[in-house]
């Protein structure tokens, strides 16, 4: 009993120790050349942030995405973050520098040569609405090469791996992070080389079966995806929806089928938000919000959604994830899936020639994205954990907001929304092709 006791005590004072040797969060920053940027926008702008970061343990620990001077200096190429360093929205910048704080260390020997998904620090609600903090995707390719992803698939790899401190650990990325976006904006700028595999077939039956149910009550499917958090979205590609064109503009005049269909697509918390890391090979059963259910399986090395094949997994949104499917899921015909075929077989009837030009809803495209919400808290968890160690610093509720708020219109099909303007520079970003080189 003595002997475990001393034991107990010299191991607690070995650690102690260790951690008091190490150098502080401000200390490493300062010694680096490459975090100039990084380490004067905190020490000039955001004390309390660079404070509170510099007080973590190995108890509490965190890994720290450190922007290099040369991600700081293409700021303004950047779709989502760019408008923010522009008009030195202090608030804005914020929260976006508390992106790039992920609770837990996260050193590369941790890390595996498929994504796993890790909690933020960002949790100000105007910015996300995912419980304990939005997440960002990290993977190790060829063994040596760290690559993160955030949101409009951007990706952020690392030049300079594992500097730890006395609270974790510093990878200096080369590119910023972009916190997620909305569900219209990311899907608009899903893919935007290649229209079979766009999604805004999808987005326009959402924002049609809104402005066609005027008898409708509670909350529109619309706004339900944007301003719901812990949600799953399944979205059929253009050419999933083409398949079954007729089949859909016919289910269209009845609003409430229609509406169960694509409810059908969605699922809200219930262990969620389900990145495809959480599917097991053995299989997965889901409860989408219209009832029912879904089945995930896993066979030829893809996963299943029922009958459709999962084409790209864990888009990040600001509510949650979104996966692409090949197929439009169908309530009252659940297809099982055939791997031995490039494409499923559609749930719904087709009886149309294959046009993907005609993809079904694409103009009803929104103006504008309703997401208003109750009133937005501000700040970061310490810890990613709900009511935890929660830091606001000064962040205000009423600034540094990214949303537009309104009510969806449905514009003609000339008159998309302002999100295509900066399609062209991030379109790639979509496809999984990596950053764009500036």
């Amino acid at each position: 009993m003595r002997i475990s006791l001393v034991l107990t005590l010299a191991l607690s004072f070995v650690g102690s120790s260790i951690q008091q040797s190490a150098p502080s969060f401000k200390e490493v920053i300062a010694a680096q050349k490459n975090l100039t940027s990084f380490n004067e926008t905190l020490t000039k702008y955001f004390p309390d942030l660079l404070t509170y970061i510099g007080a973590q343990t190995s108890s509490n620990p965190i890994t720290v995405l450190a922007p290099s001077n040369a991600a700081f200096a293409k700021t303004t190429y950047y779709s989502v973050v760019g408008p923010a360093f522009s008009n030195k929205d202090v608030q804005a910048i914020r929260n976006i520098m508390t992106y790039h704080v992920v609770t837990g260390n996260h050193p590369s020997t941790s890390l595996l040569p498929t994504f796993q998904y890790f909690p933020t620090w960002l949790s100000n609600s105007s910015w996300t609405n995912v419980t304990n903090g939005q997440r960002v995707g990290a993977v190790m390719q060829r063994g040596t090469e760290m690559i993160w992803t955030s949101g409009i698939s951007n990706r952020s790899p690392v030049i300079s791996q594992d500097i730890s401190f006395a609270g974790g650990t510093i990878h200096i990325v080369d590119s910023l992070l972009i916190p997620p976006t909305s569900f219209p904006m990311t899907a608009e700028l899903f893919s935007t080389a290649a229209e079979p595999y766009q999604l805004t077939s999808f987005l326009g039956a959402t924002n049609y079966n809104n402005a066609n149910q005027p008898n409708a009550t509670g909350v529109s499917l619309a706004r339900y995806l944007n301003t719901t958090g812990d949600l799953t979205i399944f979205a059929p590609n253009n050419a999933a929806m083409e398949r079954v064109r007729d089949a859909m503009t016919s289910l269209s005049s009845n609003s409430d089928a229609f509406d169960k269909l694509l409810k059908y697509h969605i699922v809200q918390g219930k262990g969620g938000p389900w990145y495809s890391t959480m599917f097991n090979e053995s299989g997965n059963t889901l409860e989408p919000i219209s009832g029912g259910s879904l089945a995930v399986t896993f066979s030829s090395n893809s996963y299943f959604i029922n009958g459709a094949r999962l084409l790209t997994s864990d888009l990040l949104i600001d509510g949650g994830v979104m996966h692409v499917l090949d197929n439009v899921l169908s309530p009252d015909n659940i297809v099982k899936p055939n791997p031995s075929l490039a494409t499923q077989a559609p749930a719904l009837s087709t009886g149309a020639d294959f046009n993907i030009s005609a993809a079904p809803f694409t103009t009803w495209l929104p103006n504008t994205v309703d997401t208003r919400r109750p009133t937005a808290t501000a700040g970061y968890s310490g810890n990613g954990a709900a009511g935890t160690t929660s830091y606001t610093g000064s962040s205000s509720a009423a600034t540094g907001t990214k949303k537009s708020t309104g009510v969806r219109v449905a514009p003609a099909a000339t008159n998309k929304s302002s999100w295509v303007v900066m399609s062209s520079l991030v379109g790639v970003l979509m496809m999984g092709l990596g950053a764009v080189v500036l």
